[in-house]
């Protein structure tokens, strides 16, 4: 406890007659929550309101009390002071109404724990918050009424009247305009039986409390005229209490908003209440003005076709001709006439405008300029062609001022420049995609394609920077080669071009904004600035061919310059480039290397047409080959085990996506029959994507309802894209395991020396010599009956021995061994 600097007084004794003067309700409850004290006013809300939240016994337990509450807010107020008792939070507030049935009311719960002797206790306080909540229920009423579109402005000072009244608790609101010394009121809210109504006019001198705030421009507040402010009392009115604030529009007092009664107030108004009446008085003389300008503005935007002035040589319009005869005005107070072109205009536009009236009265010549205006549909442009107006009805220095809208005229040339640029920019992109395709053809490793890439359209000064990426996750991608930019790191790519890669990533489509500030957030550590950070227009290129995403290209247009749509389609085709030239080195490599990494994967309870049917008819699907044709269909040729043919057969045919289903092989000694079945539409496969990452699909096998499918792949492949490709495809698949093996190395002389094996002297033989003799050019150079004849055979045994050389050298080619030939 502090020591008090009253050393003579018990201090702690006076804690307690303290607390009973506070206008709060105060208690101090032990660890448990039972009631160890009690301030006076507890006490007496108890009392007078039996409510069970605050009992006056002590020795009740408080937390009991608030759990047996019928309401959420007993509840929450156990919880947050248990939550106090424990340790858990340093306080705890909660607001909660606590209405009469008289009146509504509103309370502030505040707990906070401390320590005597090392035992726990809290301190409870609820606050009467009722006049803060009406007051914020008066200022969303009043928000609500000014916002409300559906309401004229009549209306809206109507109800904003009738809302200050039942708020300050006066009989009378008005909203009233001063002209000269007359004093109108145009909204009025006054009792039933008051003879006062909008449209009524009277003498400001008779009003001297609204004469004082439209002299002095300040708002007034008197509780009682005839006692505190006798010099503003009027006899005529009989107002005897008065708030209200000016309305200025333009700079000029308007009228006055107040609101008064004719008995003196018993209550000062408060702080709050004079604020009140100024945001009102304030808000109508925004409105007011904004009406004004928006009037005036659409005046002027009535005559813009083709509207003509008579200006004179200071820029003042002496008349706004509609034609000839005709002089428009805007109404009797607010005339266009008589004002000047700054007043109007935009300096810098009056400003030029007025430079060329004056040059066509030096020279006594005409004269023209274009300029431009933010009308309501966006910014228009127009001619203003200003000749001398020798006339006795002006003066001699006025000159005809006629604005021709050009807009169209420049919305043509500024269209035409544009498909000029985007064709110039085309026809370079083209030129450089054709220098890129050849500088790929020689590339052995992915980071050699993306480096060549970057380097080359970095280099053609196309664009100022460009990298490449691939998924890192969900949220973001890993930076690879980049060109243009000085030092980057995956870490210096801000949140916006991550968002912007993997947009290009999952759409699969080019992603552009025209400036990548406005999709960065810039903050002062700058780490979410952009790599390029000078309003660059970027495009995400997706690195994409068939079902699989390599990654995405990231190109920075250079300063000032836009990325159009047929640039985005070159660049679309850029990127498809780029992906089969990552899928041919990726190829190469699995083919090439002596070490593959072998990946066996299960897809649980498969959508695939063969592994529905695998359990529908307890039967396994081998797959061996498909080939898919060029009206969009596949050939699917698997070896079925465990069922009927012709049921398998009817069962395939009667799937609504096979066209078709034959016999190829009948089943034989150790050999399940071969089908063919058609399929009406290629649909995605993750036997696709492994061919796509450059994998040789080993083994694909149907059974129970699950595919199982296994494929070797290049030792350097990135197995985690390969994986989340798949996945992506075809939900719910599984990496099951994933093992380096050695690939046996086969040259062209194996091969070779694999195919002559296949053959018989004699088959040989006939395919050598039709070899030699051209049987095998377009036109042929020897028919069959002579290669027959030159071997002395017969053309039966010709044609019979050439078809078995043929088998034999296509099986070399596809099936040897369980290559990936067998499936693809």
């Amino acid at each position: 406890m502090v020591t008090s600097v009253m050393d003579c007084h018990d201090i702690p004794a006076l804690y307690g007659p303290a607390m009973d003067t506070l206008p709060l309700m105060f208690a101090i409850v032990d660890a448990s929550g039972v009631i160890l004290s009690t301030n006076e006013t507890w006490s007496e809300f108890g009392r007078a309101n039996g409510t069970e939240v605050t009992p006056n016994t002590l020795g009740v337990n408080y937390l009991d009390i608030a759990d047996m509450a019928d309401d959420t807010t007993g509840e929450q107020a156990a919880d947050g002071i248990r939550a106090v008792l424990a340790g858990e939070q340093s306080s705890f507030e909660l607001e909660y109404p606590c209405h009469a049935p008289s009146s509504k009311r509103w309370f502030r719960l505040y707990a906070a724990p401390f320590t005597i002797d090392g035992s726990t206790f809290a301190s409870i306080a609820h606050i009467d918050i009722t006049a803060r909540k009406q007051r914020e229920w008066v200022l969303e009423a009043a928000y609500g009424i000014c916002t409300d579109s559906s309401r004229t402005f009549t209306e809206q000072l109507n109800a904003l009247l009738e809302l200050g009244c039942e708020t300050l608790g006066s009989p009378f609101g008005t909203f009233s305009r001063v002209h000269g010394d007359e004093y109108v009121f145009e909204a009025v809210s006054a009792p039933a039986a008051a003879d006062l109504e909008a449209g009524r006019t009277t003498s400001i001198n008779d009003l001297p409390n609204c004469r004082h705030v439209v002299e002095h421009r300040e708002p007034l507040a008197i509780k009682d005229i005839e006692a505190d402010a006798p010099d503003l009392a009027d006899p005529e009115w009989g107002i005897a209490n008065y708030i209200g604030a000016p309305v200025v529009v333009d700079g000029a007092v308007y009228g006055t908003l107040c609101f008064y009664g004719l008995e003196p107030r018993t209550a000062e108004f408060t702080q709050w209440d004079l604020t009140f009446v100024r945001l009102l008085s304030d808000w109508a003389g925004y409105e007011l003005e904004r009406q004004r300008h928006t009037e005036q503005r659409d005046a002027l935007n009535t005559a813009l076709p083709d509207p003509s002035f008579i200006i004179d040589a200071e820029g003042r319009f002496l008349d706004c001709l509609t034609d000839p005869e005709t002089m428009m005005k805007v109404d009797d107070t607010d005339t266009l006439v008589g004002q000047t072109l700054h007043e109007f205009l935009p300096r810098n536009t009056a400003d030029s405008l007025l430079s060329t009236v004056r040059e066509a009265l030096r020279t006594a010549s005409f004269q023209s300029v274009e300029y431009e205006l933010q009308a309501p549909g966006g910014t228009r442009w127009f001619e203003a062609r200003v000749a001398p107006l020798e006339s006795r009805a002006y003066d001699l220095d006025t000159v005809i001022f006629v604005a021709r809208d050009i807009t169209a005229h420049k919305d043509r040339q500024a269209e035409l420049e544009r498909q000029r640029d985007e064709l110039r920019q085309a026809q370079r992109l083209n030129v450089l995609g054709r220098e890129i395709a050849k500088a790929l053809q020689d590339t052995q490793t992915r980071e050699e394609i993306e480096s060549a890439v970057c380097a080359h359209l970095t280099e053609s000064d196309l664009y100022q920077a460009v990298w490449a990426g691939s998924r890192r996750n969900a949220a973001q991608v890993t930076l690879g080669a980049a060109a243009g930019i000085d030092t980057a790191t995956p870490e210096q790519i801000s949140p916006g071009e991550h968002r912007l890669a993997i947009d290009a990533i999952d759409t699969g489509e080019v992603q552009v904004v025209e400036d990548i500030a406005d999709v960065s957030t810039q903050s002062d550590t700058g780490t979410d600035r952009p790599l390029i950070a000078d309003h660059s227009s970027v495009a995400a290129v997706p690195l994409a061919t068939g079902g699989t995403t390599y990654g995405v290209l990231m190109v920075y247009a250079s300063t000032d310059a836009t990325i159009g749509c047929r640039e985005s389609d070159i660049l679309a085709d850029l990127g498809r480039l780029i992906a089969l030239s990552i899928q041919r080195v990726h190829s190469q490599q699995s083919l090439q290397a002596a070490t593959t990494v072998k990946l066996e994967f299960l897809t649980p309870d498969s959508d695939d047409v063969f592994a529905g049917l695998s359990a529908m008819l307890d039967c396994s699907f081998t797959l061996e080959r498909r080939v898919p044709t060029s009206s969009g269909s596949s050939l699917h040729y698997v070896r079925v085990s465990g069922v009927d043919t012709e049921r398998v057969c009817q069962a395939l045919t009667e799937t609504p996506s096979v066209e078709s289903c034959a016999v190829v092989e009948t089943v034989a000694e150790n050999r399940a029959p071969l089908l063919e079945v058609a399929l009406d539409e290629i649909s995605a496969s993750p036997l696709d994507t492994l061919v796509d990452y450059g994998g040789a699909v080993r083994r694909a096998v149907a059974a129970d309802g699950d595919l199982r499918f296994t494929a070797e792949m290049a030792p350097d492949i990135n197995v985690r894209a390969v994986v989340e490709a798949i996945q992506e495809g075809t939900p719910g698949t599984e990496l099951r395991s994933k093992q380096y093996v050695d690939q046996p190395v086969s040259t062209v002389t194996d091969f070779r020396t694999r195919i002559r094996d296949r053959l018989t002297p004699k088959q040989a033989a006939a395919l050598k010599t039709a070899y030699a003799r051209g049987y095998y050019d377009w036109p042929r150079g020897s028919a069959a009956e002579e290669l027959a004849e030159t071997l002395d055979i017969s053309a039966p045994t010709l044609h019979y021995r050439l078809r078995k050389a043929h088998d034999a050298v296509i099986g070399a080619l596809f099936d040897s061994g369980t290559g990936p030939e067998k499936l693809d």
